[in-house]
Protein backbone atom coordinates (compact mmCIF):
# COMPACT_ATOMS: atom_id res chain seq x y z
CA UNK A 1 0.00 0.00 0.00
CA UNK A 2 1.44 3.27 -0.92
CA UNK A 3 2.45 6.39 1.62
CA UNK A 4 -0.52 8.35 0.56
CA UNK A 5 -2.98 5.76 0.48
CA UNK A 6 -1.60 5.04 4.02
CA UNK A 7 -2.04 8.55 5.02
CA UNK A 8 -5.45 8.98 3.44
CA UNK A 9 -6.76 6.13 4.93
CA UNK A 10 -5.60 7.38 8.56
CA UNK A 11 -6.62 10.66 8.00
CA UNK A 12 -10.34 8.67 7.71
CA UNK A 13 -9.87 6.63 10.84
CA UNK A 14 -8.97 10.04 12.54
CA UNK A 15 -11.56 12.24 11.40
CA UNK A 16 -14.38 9.82 11.47
CA UNK A 17 -13.23 9.48 15.12
CA UNK A 18 -13.58 13.23 15.74
CA UNK A 19 -16.58 13.34 14.17
CA UNK A 20 -18.24 10.94 16.24
CA UNK A 21 -17.34 13.20 19.17
CA UNK A 22 -18.37 16.25 17.55
CA UNK A 23 -22.01 14.87 16.93
CA UNK A 24 -22.04 14.20 20.41
CA UNK A 25 -21.47 17.37 21.38
CA UNK A 26 -23.77 18.52 18.54
CA UNK A 27 -26.74 16.72 20.03
CA UNK A 28 -25.69 17.68 23.75
CA UNK A 29 -25.28 21.30 23.33
CA UNK A 30 -28.66 21.56 21.21
CA UNK A 31 -30.60 20.02 24.29
CA UNK A 32 -28.95 22.60 26.56
CA UNK A 33 -29.71 25.18 23.99
CA UNK A 34 -33.41 24.20 23.87
CA UNK A 35 -33.38 24.26 27.71
CA UNK A 36 -31.33 27.80 27.73
CA UNK A 37 -32.19 29.49 24.72
CA UNK A 38 -30.27 32.79 25.44
CA UNK A 39 -27.51 33.87 23.51
CA UNK A 40 -25.89 36.02 25.73
CA UNK A 41 -25.85 32.85 28.43
CA UNK A 42 -23.53 30.89 25.82
CA UNK A 43 -21.22 34.02 24.79
CA UNK A 44 -17.79 34.60 26.07
CA UNK A 45 -17.52 38.42 28.58
CA UNK A 46 -15.25 40.88 26.60
CA UNK A 47 -12.49 41.28 29.39
CA UNK A 48 -10.27 44.58 28.18
CA UNK A 49 -8.00 44.73 31.12
CA UNK A 50 -5.35 41.96 32.57
CA UNK A 51 -6.30 41.03 36.08
CA UNK A 52 -3.94 42.20 39.01
CA UNK A 53 -2.67 39.09 39.81
CA UNK A 54 -1.03 38.24 36.22
CA UNK A 55 0.96 41.19 37.09
CA UNK A 56 1.56 40.36 40.76
CA UNK A 57 5.57 40.69 41.09
CA UNK A 58 5.89 37.75 43.66
CA UNK A 59 6.02 35.39 40.65
CA UNK A 60 8.56 37.09 38.99
CA UNK A 61 9.61 39.04 36.38
CA UNK A 62 8.53 39.66 32.44
CA UNK A 63 10.69 38.75 30.01
CA UNK A 64 10.95 38.33 26.13
CA UNK A 65 13.25 36.47 23.97
CA UNK A 66 13.06 36.53 19.93
CA UNK A 67 13.88 32.61 19.31
CA UNK A 68 13.95 30.98 15.79
CA UNK A 69 11.85 33.69 13.94
CA UNK A 70 9.04 33.60 17.32
CA UNK A 71 8.56 36.07 20.38
CA UNK A 72 8.59 34.06 23.23
CA UNK A 73 7.27 35.29 26.60
CA UNK A 74 8.48 34.07 29.93
CA UNK A 75 8.47 34.91 33.80
CA UNK A 76 11.35 34.53 35.69
CA UNK A 77 13.06 34.04 39.23
CA UNK A 78 15.77 33.67 41.24
CA UNK A 79 19.04 34.19 40.53
CA UNK A 80 20.37 33.70 36.88
CA UNK A 81 23.74 32.41 37.98
CA UNK A 82 22.17 29.59 39.84
CA UNK A 83 20.89 25.75 37.77
CA UNK A 84 17.91 26.60 35.39
CA UNK A 85 14.69 24.78 35.92
CA UNK A 86 12.75 25.60 33.21
CA UNK A 87 8.89 24.90 32.88
CA UNK A 88 6.20 23.89 29.85
CA UNK A 89 2.74 24.25 30.18
CA UNK A 90 0.05 21.95 28.98
CA UNK A 91 -3.88 23.34 27.55
CA UNK A 92 -5.31 25.69 28.21
CA UNK A 93 -2.66 26.88 30.74
CA UNK A 94 0.08 28.90 30.33
CA UNK A 95 3.31 30.73 32.43
CA UNK A 96 0.85 31.21 35.15
CA UNK A 97 -0.19 27.80 35.82
CA UNK A 98 3.37 27.33 37.67
CA UNK A 99 2.88 30.43 40.11
CA UNK A 100 3.60 27.90 42.64
CA UNK A 101 6.67 26.64 41.32
CA UNK A 102 7.97 29.76 40.89
CA UNK A 103 7.71 30.87 44.12
CA UNK A 104 8.41 27.86 45.90
CA UNK A 105 12.27 27.33 43.94
CA UNK A 106 13.30 30.71 42.88
CA UNK A 107 15.62 30.44 46.31
CA UNK A 108 17.85 27.36 44.91
CA UNK A 109 16.95 27.87 41.20
CA UNK A 110 17.04 30.00 38.44
CA UNK A 111 13.28 29.60 37.25
CA UNK A 112 11.39 29.99 34.66
CA UNK A 113 8.46 29.45 33.20
CA UNK A 114 7.79 30.13 29.10
CA UNK A 115 4.81 30.91 27.26
CA UNK A 116 5.02 28.07 24.57
CA UNK A 117 4.51 29.51 20.98
CA UNK A 118 0.91 30.07 20.38
CA UNK A 119 0.29 30.58 23.99
CA UNK A 120 -0.55 33.47 26.62
CA UNK A 121 2.07 36.13 25.33
CA UNK A 122 4.29 34.76 23.07
CA UNK A 123 3.62 35.00 19.43
CA UNK A 124 1.16 33.10 17.40
CA UNK A 125 1.91 32.42 13.93
CA UNK A 126 -0.54 31.87 11.45
CA UNK A 127 0.47 28.50 10.15
CA UNK A 128 -0.52 25.77 11.77
CA UNK A 129 2.21 23.66 10.61
CA UNK A 130 5.00 26.22 12.70
CA UNK A 131 3.02 24.21 16.01
CA UNK A 132 4.55 20.96 15.27
CA UNK A 133 6.28 19.50 17.99
CA UNK A 134 9.93 19.52 16.72
CA UNK A 135 9.54 23.37 16.08
CA UNK A 136 8.70 23.67 20.20
CA UNK A 137 11.52 21.83 21.13
CA UNK A 138 13.50 23.71 19.09
CA UNK A 139 12.68 26.58 20.69
CA UNK A 140 13.56 24.64 23.85
CA UNK A 141 16.93 23.77 22.78
CA UNK A 142 17.41 27.52 22.06
CA UNK A 143 15.82 28.91 24.79
CA UNK A 144 18.60 26.92 26.92
CA UNK A 145 21.45 27.88 24.57
CA UNK A 146 21.01 31.38 24.75
CA UNK A 147 20.21 31.56 28.64
CA UNK A 148 24.09 30.97 29.13
CA UNK A 149 23.54 26.95 30.98
CA UNK A 150 24.05 24.04 29.26
CA UNK A 151 21.81 22.37 30.81
CA UNK A 152 18.33 22.63 32.56
CA UNK A 153 15.90 20.66 34.57
CA UNK A 154 13.15 20.17 32.58
CA UNK A 155 9.37 19.94 34.04
CA UNK A 156 6.24 19.78 31.88
CA UNK A 157 2.75 19.02 32.20
CA UNK A 158 -0.34 17.71 29.98
CA UNK A 159 1.07 18.72 26.52
CA UNK A 160 3.89 20.40 28.05
CA UNK A 161 5.13 16.85 29.38
CA UNK A 162 4.94 15.35 25.67
CA UNK A 163 6.99 18.37 24.39
CA UNK A 164 9.51 17.58 27.78
CA UNK A 165 9.52 14.09 26.33
CA UNK A 166 10.74 14.83 22.91
CA UNK A 167 13.27 17.37 24.07
CA UNK A 168 14.62 14.63 26.64
CA UNK A 169 15.25 12.13 23.60
CA UNK A 170 16.43 14.73 21.64
CA UNK A 171 18.48 16.79 23.77
CA UNK A 172 19.62 14.79 26.65
CA UNK A 173 23.17 16.21 26.90
CA UNK A 174 21.33 19.51 27.87
CA UNK A 175 19.32 17.64 31.00
CA UNK A 176 20.26 17.64 34.10
CA UNK A 177 17.47 16.13 35.60
CA UNK A 178 13.70 15.72 34.28
CA UNK A 179 9.89 15.66 35.76
CA UNK A 180 6.88 15.07 33.25
CA UNK A 181 3.46 15.52 34.68
CA UNK A 182 -0.15 14.43 33.26
CA UNK A 183 1.28 13.57 29.20
CA UNK A 184 3.24 10.86 27.86
CA UNK A 185 5.57 11.01 25.53
CA UNK A 186 5.09 10.61 21.29
CA UNK A 187 5.62 7.53 20.94
CA UNK A 188 3.91 5.99 24.25
CA UNK A 189 0.89 8.15 23.62
CA UNK A 190 0.65 6.44 20.57
CA UNK A 191 1.23 2.59 21.76
CA UNK A 192 -1.31 3.19 24.30
CA UNK A 193 -4.15 4.46 21.38
CA UNK A 194 -3.66 1.45 19.94
CA UNK A 195 -4.19 -0.96 22.62
CA UNK A 196 -5.15 0.39 25.82
CA UNK A 197 -9.05 0.68 25.37
CA UNK A 198 -9.10 2.61 28.86
CA UNK A 199 -6.83 5.45 27.08
CA UNK A 200 -8.91 5.06 24.00
CA UNK A 201 -11.70 6.60 25.64
CA UNK A 202 -9.92 8.98 27.82
CA UNK A 203 -8.39 10.33 24.83
CA UNK A 204 -12.12 11.69 23.43
CA UNK A 205 -11.03 15.00 23.50
CA UNK A 206 -7.85 14.44 21.32
CA UNK A 207 -10.17 13.16 18.49
CA UNK A 208 -12.75 15.90 19.02
CA UNK A 209 -10.09 18.48 18.82
CA UNK A 210 -8.95 17.24 15.31
CA UNK A 211 -12.40 18.58 14.23
CA UNK A 212 -12.66 22.39 13.00
CA UNK A 213 -14.11 25.25 14.98
CA UNK A 214 -15.78 22.90 17.05
CA UNK A 215 -13.47 22.67 19.38
CA UNK A 216 -13.10 26.42 19.63
CA UNK A 217 -16.35 26.90 20.94
CA UNK A 218 -16.38 23.73 23.01
CA UNK A 219 -14.00 24.88 25.13
CA UNK A 220 -14.98 28.87 25.24
CA UNK A 221 -19.01 28.53 25.62
CA UNK A 222 -20.98 29.79 28.68
CA UNK A 223 -17.54 31.92 29.11
CA UNK A 224 -14.82 28.93 29.18
CA UNK A 225 -17.31 26.67 31.28
CA UNK A 226 -14.36 23.92 30.43
CA UNK A 227 -12.08 25.56 32.21
CA UNK A 228 -14.22 26.55 35.12
CA UNK A 229 -15.00 22.73 35.12
CA UNK A 230 -11.84 20.82 35.08
CA UNK A 231 -9.96 24.07 37.20
CA UNK A 232 -12.67 25.77 38.80
CA UNK A 233 -12.86 23.79 42.29
CA UNK A 234 -8.93 24.91 42.97
CA UNK A 235 -9.00 28.28 41.72
CA UNK A 236 -9.78 32.05 42.77
CA UNK A 237 -12.11 34.16 41.40
CA UNK A 238 -8.82 36.26 40.11
CA UNK A 239 -6.75 33.26 39.11
CA UNK A 240 -9.83 31.90 37.19
CA UNK A 241 -10.05 35.63 35.47
CA UNK A 242 -6.80 35.30 34.43
CA UNK A 243 -6.80 32.02 32.53
CA UNK A 244 -10.53 33.50 30.94
CA UNK A 245 -8.65 37.00 30.09
CA UNK A 246 -5.78 34.72 28.32
CA UNK A 247 -8.24 32.63 26.48
CA UNK A 248 -10.77 35.17 25.35
CA UNK A 249 -8.23 37.32 23.28
CA UNK A 250 -8.77 37.15 19.49
CA UNK A 251 -7.72 33.74 18.21
CA UNK A 252 -5.95 32.68 21.40
CA UNK A 253 -7.82 29.65 21.72
CA UNK A 254 -7.47 28.84 17.84
CA UNK A 255 -3.72 29.17 17.87
CA UNK A 256 -3.61 27.07 21.87
CA UNK A 257 -5.75 24.45 19.82
CA UNK A 258 -3.24 24.32 16.91
CA UNK A 259 -0.76 22.97 18.58
CA UNK A 260 -2.71 19.96 19.37
CA UNK A 261 -4.11 20.01 15.80
CA UNK A 262 -0.60 19.54 14.49
CA UNK A 263 0.68 16.76 16.67
CA UNK A 264 -2.05 14.57 17.83
CA UNK A 265 -1.22 12.03 14.49
CA UNK A 266 -0.98 8.03 15.59
CA UNK A 267 1.11 7.50 12.07
CA UNK A 268 2.95 10.70 11.33
CA UNK A 269 6.95 9.43 11.26
CA UNK A 270 8.80 11.99 13.25
CA UNK A 271 12.64 12.99 12.17
CA UNK A 272 14.95 10.48 13.19
CA UNK A 273 16.29 10.61 17.22
CA UNK A 274 19.94 10.32 18.13
CA UNK A 275 20.52 7.25 20.18
CA UNK A 276 20.73 7.53 23.69
CA UNK A 277 23.96 6.21 25.80
CA UNK A 278 22.91 7.71 29.60
CA UNK A 279 19.67 8.40 30.65
CA UNK A 280 19.33 11.52 33.17
CA UNK A 281 17.13 11.09 35.93
CA UNK A 282 13.32 11.30 35.60
CA UNK A 283 10.16 11.30 37.65
CA UNK A 284 7.07 10.77 36.08
CA UNK A 285 3.93 12.22 37.43
CA UNK A 286 0.42 10.66 37.16
CA UNK A 287 -3.04 11.94 38.91
CA UNK A 288 -4.97 9.00 40.91
CA UNK A 289 -8.01 10.72 39.17
CA UNK A 290 -7.13 11.86 35.74
CA UNK A 291 -9.63 12.15 33.53
CA UNK A 292 -7.48 12.54 30.45
CA UNK A 293 -4.46 9.91 31.57
CA UNK A 294 -4.70 6.70 32.32
CA UNK A 295 -2.24 4.98 34.87
CA UNK A 296 -0.93 2.45 32.27
CA UNK A 297 1.32 5.41 31.11
CA UNK A 298 3.36 4.94 33.81
CA UNK A 299 5.13 1.35 33.32
CA UNK A 300 5.00 1.81 29.86
CA UNK A 301 6.86 4.93 30.20
CA UNK A 302 9.20 3.69 32.53
CA UNK A 303 9.80 0.78 30.01
CA UNK A 304 10.97 2.90 27.43
CA UNK A 305 13.53 5.57 29.64
CA UNK A 306 16.00 4.24 31.50
CA UNK A 307 16.27 5.88 34.85
CA UNK A 308 12.59 6.60 34.89
CA UNK A 309 10.63 6.64 38.13
CA UNK A 310 6.83 7.04 38.59
CA UNK A 311 5.01 8.57 41.27
CA UNK A 312 1.43 8.21 41.56
CA UNK A 313 -0.60 10.99 43.16
CA UNK A 314 -3.48 10.43 45.35
CA UNK A 315 -6.91 12.43 45.11
CA UNK A 316 -5.79 14.50 42.21
CA UNK A 317 -7.04 15.38 38.33
CA UNK A 318 -5.55 15.77 35.91
CA UNK A 319 -4.45 19.83 36.80
CA UNK A 320 -2.40 18.29 40.01
CA UNK A 321 0.32 21.40 39.78
CA UNK A 322 -2.91 23.75 40.46
CA UNK A 323 -4.83 21.34 42.57
CA UNK A 324 -2.34 19.94 44.82
CA UNK A 325 0.89 22.32 44.19
CA UNK A 326 2.34 21.65 48.15
CA UNK A 327 2.18 17.85 47.09
CA UNK A 328 3.94 18.49 43.93
CA UNK A 329 6.46 20.54 45.05
CA UNK A 330 7.33 18.21 47.55
CA UNK A 331 7.67 15.56 45.65
CA UNK A 332 10.02 17.18 42.80
CA UNK A 333 12.38 18.66 45.44
CA UNK A 334 12.77 14.86 47.14
CA UNK A 335 13.14 13.80 43.93
CA UNK A 336 15.92 16.35 43.10
CA UNK A 337 17.47 16.02 46.69
CA UNK A 338 17.99 12.31 46.23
Amino acid sequence: MSFKLTSFLQAIVIYAIGGFYALQFLLRTTLEILSDPWPVNWSTKTRLFPPAILTDSKHGRHQYTKINGVRLHYVENGDREKPLMLFLHGFPEFWFSWRHQLEEFAKDYWVVALDLRGFGNSEQPDDPAAYRIDLVVEDIRSFIQTSGHEKAIVIGHGFGATVGFQFVLKHMPMVERYVMMGGASLTVTRSLLLTSWQQFKMSWNSFFYRVPNLPEFYVSCKDFRFIEQNMGRFLTFQELEAYKYTFSRKDAMKRALHCLRENFNLWRIEERLPAIDIYSPGLYLVAENDQFVSMHSAPALVKAYDSLKFRVVPGCGHYMHLESPAVINKMIRDFLNT
